[in-house]
């Protein structure tokens, strides 16, 4: 036998080579070499910063509502926010706050009431740095911590949702797919859901451009036995060859469905339309044309109505001058409603001749005339309608020193409407206005009034339209730790048609007026605030039964702020309609965290 045989040794190579040709070997090598690769992994693996940050916060309110019994709210709040990232920055972030709230509530005549509230958010962001970032988010909010529905029954708000976005290597596709879901808890009514599902595609072909944008909105109202869901399809294409040319092109589908304890209503529409517009360079002409298909179909238990409108038009302008200008235009209509079909059109053609201002003295000057002669066909409004206008206009400016400018501008135009198939009428149209600008020490004050009037003369037709308004708008400062802003808005229209009798004028008016002071009694960091907002329907020309609009909201806060601590003392008034709510508020929030 040769030297160094052994057969102890080839045995253990037989049995060697058996056990590695083995499957169970191979799978535990596997195995082993996966233990070790995470081995490294885990030793490579260091624990990713975590920034985090919140406040603790104390809040005493005071509520007082007319509707309702007055009561007293004290919240203790934590609120712990942060954000990290998992494994590498590139690869996932993470953002989440988490709420707790203590809710103590006293009411006058109900007697007292306890209970924790929780709220949160979160977010998770894979790959947000790639070309396919994906989102998945999560929200909960209560309307008696954040304050939104103050005089209103509490709710709470739950969100969800995921959302994925893709862009091509190029970056002439752009995609992105979302999911939100929303409970609504509402105080002693039934929940309320509803599941958001959107789709969003961008594609761009040399000089085309599509998108396409769909939506499915799925909601169940239990508080009002409602179940409504809405279809809503969009498809664009622009085209933009050369700067001279462009065309815009739209289809969209929407289709709804309410569902009721009393009727079922369905709805479906289509639309289709095509712009276009073309102006060559250097050249005094331009036109547009388009069309636009809509159609219709409503069903609302058993009564079904559909109707279908085609539209075309076409219109050519061309600028003669820079003050005289020709126009005209064509359009066709189709109209099908329950079986009825008709067909209109209508060319017209006008000029307008509008020259620049001239001097007169002091006095800027100019008059401008147009004339618009248009032919109807088919309908119930066949023939022509002549249409002529003269008009001028006179403007004084007045500057007596730097930073004070006020102006006067008053216009008149004469027109007259001539009609084959109407009545003719000859309308006058007056116009005045006067404007006042200053800005000086860092302060501008604006102060406009404007009326106009409008009324037929020489004619058997009485119609007569008239508006005022009158706008302030001034921010002053009052001292080097105050200034007043605010603004001031009133308007008034009387309108007087025939057969409808004459009210007067209606009128409404709107004010928001703020006055901030910072080193209120000359402490550091102490900020004063007084809010005042109305809007108010103050006349109507005729009686009309509903209420009349009146909204009134008068906040005054103090804020406070030493390091890291928030204080804020705060009284709001309030008043809409003939329902009133105020509430009184102390808060004191502490900061921490990095």
């Amino acid at each position: 036998m040769p030297d160094g045989f052994n057969l102890k040794s080839v045995v253990k190579v037989l049995v060697m080579k058996r056990l590695l040709l083995s499957e169970k070997y191979r799978i535990s090598i596997v195995v082993l070499l996966l233990c070790f690769g995470t081995e490294n992994s885990m030793a490579d693996l260091v624990m990713a910063p975590i920034r985090y940050w919140g406040d603790v916060t104390y809040e005493h309110r005071i509520e007082n509502y007319t509707q309702s019994e007055n009561q007293i709210r004290n919240l203790s709040t934590v609120n712990l926010r942060g954000n990290t990232f998992l494994w590498q920055p590139w690869f996932a972030r993470l953002n989440a706050g988490l709420g707790l709230t203590y809710n103590m509530l006293d009411r006058e005549h109900s007697g007292t009431s306890n209970g924790e509230i929780v709220t949160g958010n979160g977010q998770l962001l894979m790959l947000p740095q790639s070309r396919f970032p994906l989102e998945l988010h999560f929200d909960s909010q209560d309307s008696r911590v954040t304050g939104d529905a103050l005089g209103s029954k509490p709710y709470s708000n739950t969100r969800y949702g995921v959302s994925q976005k893709y862009r091509s290597l190029d970056g002439s596709l752009n995609a992105q797919a979302n999911y939100d879901h929303n409970l609504q808890k509402t105080e002693g009514q039934a929940d309320d859901t509803s599941d958001l599902y959107t789709l969003s595609l961008g594609k761009v072909i040399d000089r085309h451009q599509f998108n396409f944008d769909g939506s499915r909105e799925k909601a169940e109202r239990r508080s009002s036995n409602i179940n409504y869901l809405r279809d809503n399809l969009i498809a664009r294409h622009s085209y933009r060859p050369d700067p001279s040319f462009s065309m815009e092109n739209m289809a969209s589908i929407v289709e709804t469905e309410d569902d009721t304890s009393n009727f079922i209503n369905n709805n479906r529409q289509l639309q289709l339309t095509s712009n276009s517009f073309w102006r060559p360079q250097n050249r005094p002409v331009y036109g547009n044309a388009g069309a636009r298909y809509y159609a219709s179909l409503n069903e609302n238990g058993d009564l079904v109505s559909d109707s279908k409108t085609l539209n075309a038009y076409g219109g050519v302008n061309y600028d003669v001058t820079r003050a005289f200008r020709l126009t005209g235009n064509m359009t066709a209509n189709n109209t099908e409603n329950s079986g009825r079909s008709a067909l209109t059109s209508t060319q017209s053609m006008g000029a307008r001749y509008n020259p620049e201002y001239m001097n007169l003295g002091n006095f800027q000057y100019n008059w401008n005339t147009s004339a618009n002669i248009l032919n109807r066909s088919g309908g119930e409004f066949n023939g022509r309608h002549l249409t002529g206008q003269l008009g001028h206009n006179i403007l004084r400016r007045y500057s007596t020193r730097p930073g004070l400018e006020y102006s006067a501008n008053f216009s008149q135009s004469f027109v007259t409407e001539y009609d084959t198939a109407a009545e003719d009428v000859n309308r006058i149209n007056n116009s005045l206005s006067f404007t006042w600008r200053k800005s000086e020490r860092g302060g501008n004050a604006y102060i406009r009034l404007m009326g106009s009037d409008s009324r037929t003369v020489i004619s058997h037709r009485h119609e007569v339209y008239q508006f005022i308004n009158l706008q302030l708008t001034s921010v002053q400062p009052l001292t080097h730790k105050s200034s007043l802003s605010g603004n001031i808005t009133i308007n008034a229209t009387r309108n007087e048609l025939p057969n409808t009798p004459s009210g007067g004028f209606a009128t409404t008016s709107s004010a928001n007026l703020v006055y901030r002071q910072i080193m209120v009694f000359n402490i550091p960091r102490l900020y004063f605030i007084s809010d005042l907002k109305f809007d108010k329907e103050l006349t109507r020309p005729f009686s009309i039964n509903r209420e009349k609009q009146d909204r009134r909201i008068w906040e005054n806060r103090f804020d406070y702020t030493i390091g890291r601590l928030q204080m804020r003392l705060s009284l709001r008034v309030s008043k809409i309609n003939s329902t009133s709510y105020n509430i009184f508020m102390f808060r004191v929030k502490r900061l921490f965290g990095n």
